[in-house]
């Protein structure tokens, strides 16, 4: 008989369940992305990889390029959760080695920003940014940009106290920072065979950090 003490009862055993369709088609979206291009992907391709029927693709998603915003917005979702777990486990806030703790958060960073998947949708939406600006707006809003609000209260508390300066406008102090650390990345764009080893990152990384400190470390600080 069964019994009604809650501390008593046991879980369900999981039943495995195929994912969402949402989901199966942002998947299927992105390889087929990924393998053939913006330009060159069509909604049959994207059907047949997701093996459903057009009519349940558009009732999730109006056409190609709502899909390509939705899995572009699927992938920096994810990057920027992870770049927002680094950063809280640095606890910068309370940072008493600002440049080892700097230094982490940059290697946290280039390791999410040099995933293969992260850098061909990055190319993808750079290739499409004449055509479709709208879609560069959006990965530097939804990626980078959120990236930067959340460092920036970080800054200001490490200028407070007296760790570090700052620009009169802090984002410019956030953005150069950001950008002493992902050279990496850029070198990435342009070379599909460039994987760097972790001792070549940390040499980008420690000496992005350097400059940074240069400009608006405090010394002593």
């Amino acid at each position: 008989m069964p019994t009604s003490d809650p501390a008593t009862w046991q879980p369900a055993a999981p039943v495995a369940t195929a994912p969402a369709k949402p989901e199966q088609i942002r998947r299927a979206a992105l390889k087929v992305f990924l393998d053939q291009g913006y330009a060159n992907a069509s909604i049959d391709m994207i059907l047949t990889e997701a093996d459903v029927s057009r009519q349940t693709l558009y009732r999730y998603f109006k056409g190609k390029e709502p899909l390509f915003l939705a899995v572009v917005a699927d992938i920096l979702q994810n990057v920027l959760s992870a770049i927002a777990d680094a950063i809280r486990d640095a606890d910068l806030d309370h940072s008493d080695d600002l440049e080892a703790d700097l230094a982490d958060v940059g290697r946290a960073w280039l390791r999410i920003m040099l995933q293969p998947d992260v850098l061909a949708l990055r190319r993808l939406v750079i290739g499409e940014a004449a055509r479709l600006p709208h879609l560069a707006a959006a990965w530097d809003d939804h990626g980078p940009g959120q990236v930067r609000k959340i460092l920036e209260p970080r800054f200001r508390t490490l200028a407070e106290r007296g760790l570090m300066t700052l620009d009169p406008d802090p984002q410019l102090t956030v953005a150069f920072y950001a950008r002493t650390m992902i050279i990496p990345v850029e070198i990435a764009m342009m070379n599909t065979d460039f994987a760097p080893a972790q001792d070549v990152i940390d040499t980008y990384v420690r000496g992005g950090v350097k400059m940074f400190l240069a400009r608006y470390g405090v010394a002593g600080g």
